[in-house]
């Protein structure tokens, strides 16, 4: 029994003396990263150790760092990514001096902005030890009430939020154009170019042209979006530079459909054979179409150069296609102040040269304050016109010399040529207009002066038969007085009705009534 008892005891001995052994053999493995971190105590700079890729252990002041960075981005990256970013946003060269790190075991950076950060790095037993020194920080502490503690956190928690949820781009760069921090808006847009893809750090720039810091805001397209656009501004910071990029796509959409438009009105303008030239707001050409070099001589050069309104008019006098009004200078200035009668007013005038060339000249201001020149040549019908006014004065004036009254009304019905001796033998109403004056008031004037109303019936009828159907009325007309006129009326080619008045001593053998109306010759 005693020896069982022995036997026991001596195998649960030999058990524990095991277990320990085990435990004191991965303490020594893990002792030497371990003191590392815990050497530093809760008072020292923030310390991290990194075993292939994963932290493994962090010192209080690490854990603060970690626990403000996942605050700042909430996504679900892990730690180590978050503290990488962090590390080469502050850092030169911190990549590469952490591949580095196994040969050189040991690395001291410097870093990029004005907090005075050092970053020590130290290769322990085949893990990493990384640690941010504060060269300013007494004790690693600073001091605040809770009241001016809670105002920071709100303020930081709120900065937090419009960087997050802000409709725009931000993102910052380093000295080396890499991306080393972005919002929300920007990661969304890195997606949308890349949906397949994974994001990674460092994060890609969107962007292949983008003006200076500084400068004035330039319009450019994400890499891979191509159908949208952004204007994007650039402020230098200590680290780099801060970037904003707020969508453009509307007015893109709108400056597009502008110049296609502008495109449109130039390719119908060119076919004008009217010149056209178009001021701006400050009295500028902006636009003009050939037809006016091609009826005012104006040099293509001088046209493109913009010239103002007045050095228009002046070029245009010294190619002699300006009248010469007796007072030059208050014509022109009358030209130069027609928006000051907009919209009710503008200008309108003919221009005849001493080339023998008449121009028709128009100049409407508009609402927006532009001011838009119309030039047309109308030599031809200008020329047309007074052919056309010589002929009818000319026809007129053989009119005037017969003796027979003659009258001719138009197709529909109005007055529109009577010769002196019409006139010497009635007075209607209105005839002193002409068009006043219609066939039907002049025949019931006659129906109430002679016998017969049955001709003046027959003659109302003959305007109303068909152009193919012509006749001739023939009749005589006896007067309160005595007198006895012949009354011809007939329907010309054009369709008018002429009505002839001539003295007459008695009835036309074709004037009898029974024999009605008969088909002329």
């Amino acid at each position: 029994m005693a020896a069982s008892l022995t036997f026991a005891l001596v195998l649960t001995g030999t058990s524990a003396l095991t277990v320990v052994a085990i435990l004191l053999f991965a303490a020594a493995l893990r002792g030497p990263r371990r003191s590392e971190i815990q050497a530093l105590g809760p008072g020292g700079d923030a310390a991290f150790l990194l075993d292939s890729g994963t932290l493994v252990d962090v010192n209080p002041r690490g854990a603060a760092l970690l626990d403000s960075l996942r605050h700042a981005d909430e996504g679900p990256a892990e730690d180590w990514p978050r503290l990488s970013r962090f590390l080469m946003a502050e850092f030169a060269d911190f990549q590469a001096r952490l591949d580095d790190l196994p040969v050189s075991q040991h690395a001291r950076l410097a870093g990029l902005s004005d907090a005075g950060l050092e970053l020590a790095l130290d290769w322990v037993a085949g893990a990493i030890r990384i640690v941010v020194i504060d060269p300013r920080a007494e004790d690693a502490s600073v001091v605040l009430d809770r009241l001016s503690y809670r105002a920071l956190h709100d303020e930081l928690t709120l900065l937090r939020d419009v960087t997050e949820h802000a409709p725009l781009l931000l993102w910052r760069e380093d000295g080396g154009a890499r991306v080393t921090w972005a919002n929300a808006a920007y990661l969304r847009c890195l997606t949308d170019a890349d949906p397949g893809g994974a994001l990674r750090w460092p994060m890609p720039a969107l962007f292949n042209t983008m003006g200076e810091p500084g400068g004035a805001p330039c319009r450019a397209t994400p890499r891979g979006l191509r159908d949208r656009w952004f204007d994007i501004s650039r402020v230098g910071h200590e680290s780099g530079t801060l970037n904003f990029a707020v969508s453009a796509d509307a007015a893109h959409r709108a400056e597009r459909a502008k110049h296609d438009f502008v495109q449109t009105l130039t390719k119908t303008f060119a076919t004008l054979p009217i010149g056209l030239a178009v001021f701006d707001r400050s009295r500028r050409l902006q636009m003009f179409n050939p037809a006016l070099t091609d009826l005012t001589g104006l040099e293509p050069e001088f046209l493109l150069s913009k010239p103002g309104i007045e050095g228009f008019l002046n070029r245009m006098r010294d190619k002699h296609v300006l009248p010469e009004p007796r007072d030059y200078r208050s014509w022109a200035k009358r030209l130069l102040d027609i928006e000051m009668n907009a919209p009710t007013g503008g200008f309108e005038e003919t221009w005849s040269l001493a080339s023998g060339q008449t121009f028709r000249v128009t100049a409407s201001p508009h609402p927006d304050g532009a001011l838009a020149f119309l030039i047309e040549d109308i030599t031809s019908e200008t020329h047309l016109t007074c052919n056309v006014r010589a002929e009818m004065e000319t026809s007129q004036s053989v009119l005037n010399q017969l003796d027979e009254a003659i009258a001719v009304f138009a197709p529909n019905g109005e007055l529109v040529l009577t010769n002196a001796a019409f006139s010497e033998l009635w007075t209607l109403d209105g005839e002193e207009t002409l068009t006043a004056v219609t066939l039907n008031e002049a025949l019931d004037n006659w129906r109430e002066a002679g016998d017969d109303p049955g001709l003046w019936d027959r003659i109302a009828a003959l305007a109303r038969v068909n152009r193919a159907e012509a006749t001739t009325i023939r009749g005589p007309m006896h007067l309160a007085d005595g007198e006895t006129l012949q009354v011809d009326a007939r329907r010309t080619s054009t369709g008018a009705i002429m009505i002839r008045f001539a003295p007459g001593a008695g009835a036309h053998p074709e004037s009898n009534a029974a024999q009605g109306f008969r088909a002329s010759a």
